[in-house]
């Protein structure tokens, strides 16, 4: 079964309220800007054909994903615990005029404001596993549902240094959980989301392992943290990320995983 997690919701919404005005930054950088590319190429593979169905783009802060959505003509609701980050993403969809086809509204991913079965697809890129629950809930059967997880094996990984006894206690835990910028995530292998989506009526299409190539892939810091780069080694390095993210011989080096499933 996948429950719920207590959190301190004021804590949360306090630590990306104070986020919000540098956020989109890091996309500006060549490694905040392959990983944004990877995520959308995969993303785009299983968007419906039908524009007029209703999205869900839950915990989706500035809006990056948002945008371009509604400037492929899809009508979105945008939700954020953090009124912080709506309020960069109202901004954003105004000066590229596409506002009035976006429903912003304020609340935690975890407790959901919406009736069961309100839409077609629902994404939720960061929240982790304790979303789950909710974001399956207002999920229409039929519909699919995109979600990114913390790697239960990259996360005891780079662990392992600082802590080795909780990375060892991590990695042999069903599942364990790790800090990450002052929250707490659930963190999971491939094969545990599989079996926790599938028990909570969700057929799993594909798990792909997103974010955190560029030291496996011994990019220098210097270029990672670039804003000025060569377009052919970004295009490079994007095929590169796509292609591991594809890979199930690779997956636990990856930061996080992201799955698509479909509401059975």
């Amino acid at each position: 079964m996948i429950e719920d997690a207590s959190r301190d919701s004021g804590g949360i919404r306090k630590g990306w309220d104070e986020r919000a005005n540098r956020y989109d930054a890091w996309y500006g950088t060549f490694q905040g800007a392959v990983e944004h590319q990877v995520d959308w190429e995969l993303l785009r593979a299983y968007l419906p054909q039908n524009r007029d169905v209703n999205i869900l783009d839950a915990a989706g802060g500035t809006g990056r994903i948002t945008l371009p959505l509604t400037k492929m003509g899809y009508s979105v609701t945008l939700c954020d615990i953090s009124p912080a980050m709506l309020n960069v993403a109202r901004q954003k969809l105004l000066r590229e005029g596409v506002l009035d086809k976006v429903e912003i509204l304020e609340c935690d991913v975890r407790k959901l404001r919406f009736a069961d079965e309100s839409f077609d697809f629902v994404l939720c890129w960061n929240g982790g596993i304790e979303a789950a629950k909710e974001l399956i809930r207002v999920t229409r059967k039929g519909g699919r549902i995109s979600i990114f997880l913390v790697n239960k094996w990259a996360a005891a990984i780079g662990g392992f240094s600082r802590d080795s006894t909780s990375a060892l206690a991590l990695i042999k835990s069903t599942p364990g959980y790790v800090e990450d910028e002052g929250e707490r995530y659930r963190a999971v292998s491939a094969e545990e989301a599989r079996e926790l989506f599938k028990a909570g009526g969700i057929r799993v299409m594909d798990i792909y392992a997103v974010c955190g190539w560029m030291d496996v892939l011994r990019i220098p810091q210097e270029v990672q943290r670039s804003r000025d780069w060569d377009e052919q080694f970004f295009s490079q390095a994007v095929e590169m990320v796509l292609r591991l993210a594809k890979e199930p011989s690779v997956r636990g080096m990856s930061r996080h995983l992201v799955l698509y499933g479909e509401k059975m």
